[in-house]
């Protein structure tokens, strides 16, 4: 059985293909209430931002990374960010969600871009992530 579907959205952001260190990245998101996800690799991670968790979804803004030069976690690292997304993880009614919090956290920690960046997504978190990407841009494009 299924626990659910996954919806992705690529937002549009000016961030997209800029390059940072690691260590400035890092310290201009970490305010901005995002932090590197679980098991990032030595090459790339994603920079996450919670919109929403509760026991019906789970809503996060990844920012994915990818290292040019050094790795993930050196402060010299330089990075490329990749195409924003807002992902979506919803759960089937009747299933029991402390049971399937494995595939869950599983799924938020893949590293791929979204399938479908097409893929719809309720207009109130396409809302709220363009608002957190308006400061995620004046912030790192200053």
């Amino acid at each position: 059985m299924e626990d659910g579907d996954d919806k992705m959205k690529a937002l549009d952001s000016g961030i997209e293909n800029q390059a940072y260190s690691f260590e400035d990245i890092e310290n201009i998101l970490s305010p901005l209430e995002f932090s590197v996800g679980g098991n990032w690799e030595y090459d790339h991670a994603y920079f996450d931002h919670k919109l929403e968790r509760n026991d019906e979804e789970y809503a996060f803004i990844r920012i994915p990374v990818s290292t040019e030069i050094g790795t993930i976690g050196e402060k010299n690292a330089q990075i490329r960010v990749g195409k924003p997304f807002l992902l979506v993880h919803r759960f089937e009614a009747g299933i029991d969600h402390q049971s399937i919090s494995g595939n869950v956290q599983a799924g938020f920690n893949q590293f791929q871009a979204p399938e479908d960046p097409d893929a719809e997504v309720d207009d109130s978190y396409v809302q709220r992530a363009e608002a957190v990407m308006k400061k995620v841009d004046r912030a790192l494009l200053q």
